[in-house]
């Protein structure tokens, strides 16, 4: 049982970082153009239905990473123009690192955790209603998540948290895009029996500032 504090952006509870670029915000609402979220959400579907088949990872509680390659990152851009042109937009695909794709499936559980890469921008998919992403004060224990959840090599470097003492300090409806923090305690939360289905894009070198702030042009 994890207790609860209310939903926060910049929380005023006690947060411990994972390291010292980790930014001091929860979440923020990316400056996405509204009209190609759909677009967006039907070419990462295609995405991910056709990376999980080619690497074999189930549709069970799963992180795996995709588009780290030039030969897997052509795929994507052949994939999702208009992604592609969004993100050239907010001038960060010439940082795009990676997709990370997160399954949720209420019989397995995916564990708070840390990602050891400091933001994600995160888009629903699939069966987000009645879904959050929450974070906890918690400290990060030196092993890594259950090889359930391990779909992709990278996903390996990833940390679990001591769950028994963590305590909630903020959650957010994973209904909508949310740029995330990753280096603090959180996890995806589901009510409902049903998977469900994210996409984390990653960038590198990240779009912060030396004091961890996004690019003023990425937020509304």
């Amino acid at each position: 049982m994890f207790l609860k504090s209310p939903t926060a952006n910049k929380s005023k509870y006690c947060m411990q970082k994972y390291q010292s670029t980790t930014p001091d915000w929860l979440y923020h609402t990316p400056a996405l153009d509204a009209d190609a979220l759909p677009a967006i959400q039907k070419e990462l579907l295609k995405v991910i239905i056709h990376s999980k088949e080619s690497m074999m990872v189930p549709y069970t509680s799963t992180f795996f990473c995709y588009g780290q390659t030039d030969e897997d990152r052509q795929k994507i851009w052949e994939t999702c123009p208009t992604l592609k042109q969004e993100l050239s937009r907010l001038k960060l695909l010439d940082i795009f690192y990676f997709i990370g794709f997160v399954s949720v499936d209420a019989s397995k559980e995916f564990p708070p955790h840390i990602d050891t890469l400091d933001v994600g921008l995160n888009i629903p998919l699939y069966n987000c209603n009645n879904t959050y992403t929450v974070w906890y004060d918690a400290k990060v224990l030196d092993q890594p998540m259950p090889n359930y959840v391990i779909g992709s090599e990278l996903t390996g470097a990833a940390r679990i948290v001591d769950k028994k003492n963590a305590v909630e300090i903020g959650r957010v409806e994973a209904t909508r895009p949310l740029w995330i923090n990753g280096n603090v305690a959180h996890r995806p939360e589901t009510h409902h029996d049903k998977l469900r289905m994210a996409a984390s894009i990653r960038f590198c070198p990240e779009p912060v500032d030396e004091n961890g702030n996004l690019w003023p042009h990425l937020i509304k």
